[in-house]
């Protein structure tokens, strides 16, 4: 079977030839790996390990003033490496967006610093883009055909609402307008909404197979904000912007991203159309459980305990994990395994050989 055949099958909660999967890691892990087999190229990597990854596409967006700041790409392991950045120093940069970070000493991770809508009294004092910021692909009906002509399952990515507004407001400040500035939340809500609501209609009616929101709403034990708190805010927003796409494609898939307890909102995310979660993070969120609770209803997407069994287990705990989440999550279809996030340095390169091998290896008797 193609990525994309298993991926569909899986998603129609039937049994594909065997579990697909999902590889994101760090740099280091990456060329760790490649040394581990002896090759060159991520390429090579993921033939051999059989990893079902989907091709993203996206709709660019304009900044006036940021195409107007001088920019330089540095490279490294950290987040929002290798990308064109506005450097304020030496480890400072600013994003398009206007956010400032920081990049840490050892080069690993950087730090939020600052965002463009701190200290301001009216969302509207900030030149958020609009619809006509968007920037138009006439050709991308045809790439994303080309994709699935070579057998891959397409999608589309945009940022939680609540981590772009919080980035750009700050976080401590942006959880206290939840209860003492709710029309700028609205005002700022509906900015945001507006804006990837119309990325996700373009890309939907070019052909995507799924939209993907790709940002944390959760902690290890909640909802960051409270679970009544974003259904007030979030919720009806999310239920809107579910029922444009569909109303383009009603067979699209709805892809949720939260690390950290969904327990509270997860009927809401449902309700609301959507049907793959990602990554039920097995230290906050047992797996088996939500696959008995809601599996006719979702597909299961991560699972892969990544602050327990990947750094700290043997390769046989691994194997053991991997063969359990298939067999009692998989059984019939609705899983996508992989880490339950961007595998990090501190595993060891056998536990991920052992854990995406296990996969592609496993059969159903």
């Amino acid at each position: 079977m193609t990525p994309r055949e298993r991926i569909l099958m899986t998603m129609a909660h039937r049994r594909p030839d065997r579990i697909p999967t999902a590889y994101v890691a760090r740099g280091e892990v990456d060329r760790a790996i490649m040394a581990y087999y002896a090759v060159e190229t991520m390429t090579e990597v993921h033939e051999i390990l059989g990893t079902d990854g989907w091709e993203l596409v996206d709709i660019g967006i304009r900044f006036p003033e940021w195409d107007k700041k001088p920019k330089a790409i540095k490279h490294g392991d950290w987040s929002y490496a290798d990308r064109e950045l506005y450097w304020h120093d030496e480890r400072t940069f600013e994003d398009q967006w206007g956010t400032v970070h920081r990049i840490g000493r050892d080069g690993k991770y950087v730090e939020w610093i600052s965002g463009p809508l701190q200290g301001l009294d009216d969302a509207d004092d900030y030149a958020f883009p609009t619809v006509d910021d968007l920037i138009d692909d006439a050709d991308l009906p045809c790439k994303v055909q080309a994709q699935k002509d070579q057998g891959l399952f397409v999608s589309t990515e945009v940022s939680q609402p609540y981590t772009l507004a919080w980035g750009l407001r700050g976080m401590e400040q942006w959880l206290m307008d939840y209860l003492l500035n709710p029309d700028f939340v609205n005002k700022l809500y509906d900015k945001i909404y507006g804006l990837l609501t119309e990325i996700g209609r373009r890309c939907v009616a070019a052909g995507v197979d799924m939209f993907r929101i790709d940002g944390d709403i959760a902690m290890h034990d909640r909802i960051i904000m409270g679970a009544d708190t974003w259904r007030r805010f979030d919720k009806p927003r999310l239920a809107a912007m579910s029922a444009e796409l569909r109303s383009i494609n009603p067979d699209l898939h709805l892809f949720m991203h939260s690390d950290g307890n969904l327990m509270e909102v997860m009927d809401d995310l449902i309700e609301v159309g959507f049907d793959v979660i990602d990554p039920i993070q097995p230290e906050c969120m047992d797996p088996v459980e939500v696959k008995q609770r809601w599996g006719e209803m979702i597909t299961l997407h991560g699972c892969g305990s990544l602050q327990r069994v990947l750094p700290f287990g043997t390769t046989q705990d691994v194997r053991n994990h991997v063969i359990e989440l298939i067999e009692k999550c998989g059984y019939n279809g609705g899983l996508v395994l992989r880490p339950s996030n961007v595998i990090s340095f501190d595993v060891p390169v056998e536990n991920v050989v052992t854990f995406f091998e296990t996969a592609r290896d496993y059969r159903f008797d």
